[in-house]
């Protein structure tokens, strides 16, 4: 059974609901799947739905403000992301979709995702940015996207409070994109071509 670790499922559910006219959605930050699965069981029309995240119990330093963090019982200063074993449940949870080609996971950082010259030509109808949590992360992969946002594009991000969501949200301007909704812990903008 799929998990998830975040809130507001149902907004994302909501959001996602609209159709990406043959392009991609993508989710970086994929764990457990839950988010990838609303989005692929909700979204019209999408070309393929590319997970992002490198598992593999990687350490990183998780948010902006982030010091000395309790995680799973160890002091330490920066958090770790996910382990293989997770990868591999979420991969057997996502088989169907997997099978019926709706969904790949690209399993590596999200800096080596925009480096890798298979996903730079691409549009991107609808990204989910779940993973890490720091500003400067956020904006880089922001601004990728949006140099690779068809005209009608969604951006959902979760955990937006962690970060300075209203540079993200004002350097997007930029791009055309406005905030439509906002909840607790998800906010969704949208592309005005």
């Amino acid at each position: 059974m799929i998990k998830g670790d975040s809130i507001e499922y149902d907004l994302l559910a909501k959001w996602a609901n609209f159709d990406c006219k043959g392009d991609y959605s993508c989710e970086i930050g994929v764990r457990d799947g839950m988010g990838s699965k609303i989005i692929m069981d909700n979204i019209k029309n999408n070309y393929i739905h590319i997970g992002v995240d490198p598992y593999g119990d990687r350490v990183y330093q998780h948010t902006d403000n982030q010091k000395n963090t309790k995680w799973d019982g160890l002091e330490i200063g920066v958090a770790p992301t996910y382990s293989d074993t997770i990868r591999d449940t979420m991969l057997n949870d996502l088989k169907s979709y997997r099978n019926a080609g709706k969904f790949y996971l690209a399993n590596m950082t999200d800096t080596l995702f925009m480096c890798h010259p298979d996903y730079n030509e691409k549009k991107y109808a609808f990204v989910h940015f779940d993973g890490p949590h720091m500003t400067r992360d956020v904006i880089t992969e922001a601004v990728w996207f949006a140099n690779r946002s068809s005209d009608n594009a969604r951006f959902v991000f979760d955990d937006y409070r962690k970060y300075r969501m209203d540079l993200v949200a004002h350097l997007l301007t930029y791009f055309k994109f406005k905030t439509i909704e906002a909840g607790k812990n998800k906010i969704c903008l949208e592309k005005n071509a």
